[in-house]
């Protein structure tokens, strides 16, 4: 069949009218998909991109009736309230950074979560917020707290002069279920193209060529997770739980280090928490690169610098001091 006919057959399938495909894509009324549907209208290439995401499948099978075989079983229809009405398509792609304070895994001597430890008189998070704060592509700042630290982190915000701070929301079990409340909270106002940038709180170093690199990964594909080329190593791995039963040798070249940022269209996020949901996918993994690679999504990857290091030991705190 052709690309309209492609586009047609899944819409229907999926039960997404076209007025809605339309407001998703950002159109001002249905006759641009009517259009489209006809072959009366050329698809750019960013374009199929787009309607591929939306309507859950791959620009192979839109474009060259390619089988759907990569996409993961048991998701068929997508959340109907990813498509946003079209009010909120009247404003430019906003960039919102989602910093992650609400683990306790790390504390130091004194029980204090590292986030919240003080270094030069402010706290570690603080350092990671004005990264952003600063960083001119940056449209506001979601802050998710560990539960009974929200006052603290308010005033230091204010008095540090975090004007991007859009609000403070409450930790979860998990780095995942922190970013899931976070998703949440701004679905009142996000659009679905919107890029959420995911920062650990711990990590203050962040600099801004690996926000902007994320950034622009992100809008070209739909995710960017940042990641750090390992060490020179051996790495084997063990064929089950007893090294008697053999190694599997893995090329180092190959092995690389997942670390915030990690950037994902809005849309794409909501959509992978109602489909765990669906197919019944804990949100239990710290990291969402994880999470979204076990729900079977396509991943996109950008090399960070080596200084976006975690302060999470005493020695790191006396690391970062000595950078500042």
């Amino acid at each position: 069949m052709s690309l309209g006919k492609n586009i047609r057959k899944k819409r229907i399938a999926l039960g997404i009218s076209q007025q809605k495909l339309a407001d998703a894509m950002g159109y001002r009324n249905r006759s641009s998909i009517t259009r489209i549907e006809k072959d009366a209208s050329p698809v750019t290439g960013e374009q199929l991109q787009q309607l591929a995401q939306i309507l859950h499948t791959t620009v192979g099978y839109l474009a060259n009736d390619e089988p759907e075989n990569d996409l993961p079983k048991g998701i068929i229809v997508p959340d109907p309230s990813v498509l946003k009405p079209p009010e909120r398509r009247k404003r430019k792609q906003r960039c919102v950074a989602v910093i992650l304070a609400g683990g306790m895994k790390h504390m130091n001597v004194a029980g204090i979560p590292f986030q919240f430890v003080t270094v030069r008189e402010k706290p570690v998070i603080l350092y990671t917020m004005e990264a952003f704060q600063r960083h001119p592509q940056i449209d506001g700042i979601v802050a998710v707290c560990l539960n009974g630290w929200e006052d603290y982190l308010s005033a230091y915000a204010e008095k540090e002069g975090i004007t991007k701070l859009l609000g403070i929301v409450h930790g979860g079990s998990s780095g995942v279920t922190s970013l899931r409340n976070a998703v949440e909270w701004l679905t009142a106002s996000a659009d679905v193209w919107d890029v959420l940038i995911v920062q650990d709180g711990t990590s203050p170093f962040v600099d801004p060529e690996t926000v902007s690199n994320a950034i622009r990964c992100c809008r070209q594909y739909g995710s960017a997770v940042t990641f750090e080329r390992m060490d020179p190593v051996t790495p084997f791995l063990l064929n089950g739980s007893d090294p008697e039963k053999g190694l599997s040798h893995l090329p180092a070249e190959r092995l690389i280090n997942v670390k915030s940022p990690e950037c994902y269209n809005f849309g794409f996020l909501r959509q992978a928490f109602y489909d765990a949901d669906r197919i019944g996918l804990p949100c239990d993994e710290t990291i969402c690169a994880v999470f979204l690679y076990h729900l079977g999504r396509e991943l996109r990857f950008c090399e960070g610098h080596p200084r976006n290091y975690r302060v999470v030991s005493a020695e790191d705190l006396k690391v970062m001091e000595a950078l500042l």
